[in-house]
């Protein structure tokens, strides 16, 4: 089965990682708790999942 195509740069794939980073350290640097920071980024990553499309069974 061939590969998908990638129908974005990676420059945007960049930028969303550097944004989730970011969002983790402020989240942290404001007092959120890891276990509550955990439930967030498990979102963000399933978010970030149907931006690029995986899981559509294409």
């Amino acid at each position: 089965m061939p590969a998908p195509k990638r129908t974005h740069p990676r420059t945007l794939d960049l930028l969303a990682f550097l944004a989730v980073l970011a969002t983790g350290i402020v989240l942290l640097l404001i007092g959120v708790p890891p276990n509550s920071l955990a439930i967030v980024v498990v979102a963000m990553g399933g978010l970030y999942g149907a931006w690029l499309g995986i899981g559509r069974g294409d």
